[in-house]
């Protein structure tokens, strides 16, 4: 079995980017199961990076002289070749974000903190002024994470969230036995358009984390597991 899954309607859309995310097999918190997934994916290990994640809504620009430095933040922007972008999970929803037009790319570590801070459209922005990226142009990915399904948070967490959630007829949240279940993959999927990206151009998994805690690391699931799951993308 291998130890990553790949995306293939993202695939057949982003040929010049390598994608892929880890499974159980692997802790990616580990330097060396980090170092094997790159030799896997054929991606070069010693140019790997990574963000000191706090659930912020910090983005980090990565330009030759930041390879391999490991700042605080939850985004990853870049458009070089051959530097693969990481970001660790274990139920918060990572986002690949892909222009194929200027061939530069953003990685997000969203989880409730961050999604409610759109580091996603702080990602965009970024990239927009950076490499004059049209949002109309943008493929973006939602990895494994935890799902409406499992993921239960306080009503003032959903009230939290009315407050950017705004002039949308969609639901953001499930009541379930009079229990609230908030839906990331949703606020981020709407965040998303809100920026411009096409809603045909967003790949969700689908793929909770918690439901699938065989073959995911589920903060949740799992006690609290130190172990990470992790996204790694890289202009080839």
């Amino acid at each position: 079995m291998k130890n990553y899954i790949r995306f293939e309607e993202f695939d057949k859309k982003c040929d010049f980017v390598n994608l892929a995310f880890s499974n159980i097999n692997i802790d990616m918190a580990s330097k060396s199961d980090k170092e094997n997934l790159c030799k896997e994916l054929n991606m070069n290990f010693d140019n790997l990076t990574n963000n000191k994640q706090t659930h912020s809504d910090i983005v980090n620009i990565i330009k030759k002289e930041d390879i391999g430095k490991i700042k605080e933040g939850d985004a990853l922007v870049t458009n070089l070749k051959k530097t693969p972008l990481l970001v660790f999970v274990a139920d918060c929803v990572p986002v690949a974000i892909v222009d194929p037009k200027k061939e530069a790319v953003a990685l997000c570590h969203a989880g409730w903190r961050g999604t409610y801070s759109k580091i996603t459209q702080k990602s965009i922005e970024n990239m927009e002024k950076l490499y004059g990226t049209n949002p109309e142009d943008l493929v973006c990915v939602l990895g494994p994470s935890i799902g409406p399904c499992c993921y239960e948070v306080s009503k003032d967490l959903i009230e939290k969230f009315n407050t950017i959630i705004t002039n949308r007829d969609e639901k953001f949240y499930i009541i379930k036995e009079s229990k609230y279940y908030l839906d990331l993959w949703k606020v981020n999927e709407l965040i998303l358009t809100s920026c411009g990206v096409k809603k045909e151009n967003i790949v969700n998994l689908n793929i909770c984390t918690s439901c699938n805690s065989d073959k995911f690391h589920s903060y949740r699931k799992h006690n609290q597991t130190t172990k990470r799951l992790g996204m790694i993308l890289e202009v080839k």
